[in-house]
């Protein structure tokens, strides 16, 4: 166990923005990202919630050997010294929680559950993924497995966000938007509470965090000149805008493929 966790404690030089592996690792993104929702845009529902669970168990495993190589103390893995911060409950890690109710809740009795989960991935999960894979700066590191895994988390999120729209396509309306920003929203609370609950350690999970100025690019100026509450309308606003501009890409696209197939 010890060799192991050395293993996935290699370091490398951090890459940057644009450097041979951001690059390497957005080919097989952008790819799947094109041929699973082409290939299996009519396929059974079975199948569709097969292809959903066989990416949800690899990023459940991936992140579990995230957690462990993050808690192992560098040099001496026998000692151990976990982090709530590192706890998985960001916007980015809602497809651990937001997938399971696609797959398991009956849709006939609860769709509009369904519904919003559906949204929250093919919106604003696809759309955070994105920025992820394009702005790698806060999510990469000198560690070679955690440069490994965020690429193939936030990837996923934009690979599985295109294949959910591109399946449920002909249901997805407006209302599947404001049930997608709901569902943020109660995750978004259950963030502060966690946040201000382990005060005065630094958590900033949803990077909301009442009592510490945000890491996050331009949100900490906001925050650090204009107050909390400016930020936080500042972080919503830019949520809620971004989930509707992915819906109506999404939209428009279809659209614009349906209107060409026919014409």
């Amino acid at each position: 166990m010890e060799d192991f966790i050395h293993f996935l404690q290699g370091t490398m030089e951090e890459p940057g923005i644009i450097s041979w592996f951001h690059f390497v690792a957005l080919i097989p993104i952008i790819a799947l990202a094109i041929l699973i929702p082409y290939f299996f845009r009519n396929t059974e529902e079975k199948i569709y919630k097969r292809i959903l669970f066989i990416f949800w168990v690899l990023l459940i495993f991936l992140e579990i050997f995230k957690q462990l190589v993050k808690s192992f103390h560098y040099g001496d893995p026998s000692y151990w010294e976990y982090s709530i911060r590192d706890f998985p409950f960001s916007v980015c890690s809602m497809i651990y929680y937001f997938t399971p109710i696609i797959l398991f809740v009956n849709n006939k009795k609860h769709p509009k559950i369904v519904d919003a989960a559906i949204g929250y991935l093919c919106f604003i999960s696809l759309a955070a993924g994105l920025a992820v894979c394009i702005y790698t700066k806060m999510a990469t590191s000198t560690l070679i497995y955690i440069n490994i895994q965020t690429f193939i988390h936030h990837g996923t999120q934009v690979i599985l966000g295109v294949f959910i729209y591109v399946w449920n396509r002909k249901n997805i309306t407006i209302k599947t938007v404001y049930r997608s920003l709901i569902a943020f929203a109660i995750t978004a609370v259950i963030a502060i509470i966690i946040n201000v609950a382990f005060y005065p350690n630094f958590i900033n999970m949803f990077f909301i965090n009442p009592t510490r100025i945000t890491n996050l690019p331009i949100g900490n100026i906001i925050q650090e000149n204009a107050g909390y509450p400016i930020y936080l309308i500042t972080f919503l606003s830019v949520i809620a805008s971004m989930t509707f501009l992915t819906y109506f890409v999404e939209t428009s696209i279809y659209k614009a493929v349906i209107k060409r197939s026919k014409g």
